[in-house]
C-alpha cells in the first residue's frame, strides 16, 4: 500500500502539469492576498485577519484539488496498469486508500507554504492586533477536512471517466455542488425546520462552523461519515470495472 502511495506523489511531480498546478495556485494565492487591492487582501484589514486566507481558499480548491486528483484512475487505465494492480496481491479497498493518501499528501503539500503568510503576518502584528494561533490551527483543520472530501468526491469520478478533461469538469461541478448548492436552496425555504435540515446536507455550513472556531463532533462526523461513504462508492465503481 505504501508503494502505490509514493507512486501516486512520484507520478505527480515528475510531470510538468504537477509543477504547473501548484504554480498557479500559489501563484493566484499571493495574487490575491498580497498584491492586489480587494477586500481579501491581508494587509488591506486594520486588524490581522488570516481567517481570510480559509474563506478564499475552498473557492481555489474547487480547480486545484480535481486537476490533482483526475489522473489518478484514468491514467491507470489509459496506459493499461490498472490491470497489473488490480491482478497484485492487495485488496481494492487498498489500491483506493492508496490513491487518497497520496492525493491528501498532495494536497497537504499545497497548503503547507501557506505557514509563511502566518510568519509574515505575524511580524506586522501589534499588541492589539495579535495572531489568533488557537483559531488558526481549528482553521487549518476545517480546511484539511473539506479537503479530504473534495479528494474523495473527486475519486469515484476518476473512475467513472477515462479522459482527464471530463474527470476535471465533472469533478469540479459535483465539489461546488457539494460546497455551495445546499447553502443557496437553504435560502428558498419558509420553515426554520426545513432549512436548518437543507443547510446542513451541504458544507458550507459544516466549514464555516470549523473555521469560525467551533469545533463540533457532528461537523467532524459529517466530513469523516461523507469520506467513508464515497469511499465505499469508489470501491463498488472500480469493482465494476474490474468485471468488464
Amino acid at each position: 500500500m505504501l508503494t502505490l502511495i509514493l507512486k501516486e506523489i512520484k507520478f505527480f511531480f515528475l510531470s510538468p502539469i504537477g509543477y504547473i498546478i501548484f504554480g498557479s495556485y500559489w501563484t493566484l494565492n499571493s495574487l490575491i492576498l498580497i498584491v492586489f487591492e480587494n477586500e481579501f487582501n491581508l494587509f488591506e484589514n486594520y486588524f490581522l485577519d488570516f481567517n481570510i486566507y480559509f474563506r478564499i481558499t475552498p473557492w481555489i480548491l474547487l480547480f486545484m484539488i480535481p486537476a490533482i486528483v483526475m489522473r489518478s484512475f484514468s491514467e491507470e487505465f489509459q496506459s493499461g496498469t490498472i490491470d497489473l494492480i488490480i491482478s497484485k496481491p492487495i485488496s481494492l479497498i487498498k489500491i483506493i486508500w492508496s490513491k487518497f493518501f497520496g492525493n491528501f499528501f498532495l494536497f497537504l503539500t499545497s497548503i503547507l507554504p501557506s505557514i509563511f503568510y502566518l510568519i509574515y503576518l505575524s511580524q506586522f502584528s501589534t499588541f492589539g492586533s495579535e495572531v489568533n494561533w488557537r483559531l488558526i490551527i481549528g482553521n487549518y483543520f476545517g480546511l484539511i477536512l473539506l479537503g479530504s472530501t473534495f479528494i474523495c468526491i473527486c475519486l469515484p469520478i476518476s473512475i467513472i471517466f477515462k479522459n482527464q478533461i471530463s474527470i476535471f469538469v465533472t469533478s469540479t461541478f459535483f465539489c461546488f455542488l457539494f460546497f455551495f448548492l445546499f447553502n443557496q436552496l437553504a435560502k428558498y425555504t419558509i420553515s426554520d425546520s426545513i432549512y436548518q435540515i437543507i443547510i446542513n446536507l451541504g458544507g458550507y455550513e459544516h466549514y464555516s462552523r470549523l473555521i469560525s472556531g467551533v469545533i463540533s463532533i457532528k461537523d467532524i462526523a459529517y466530513f469523516f461519515g461523507l469520506d467513508i461513504l464515497l469511499i465505499g462508492i469508489s470501491l463498488i465503481f472500480l469493482n465494476n470495472s474490474k468485471l468488464k
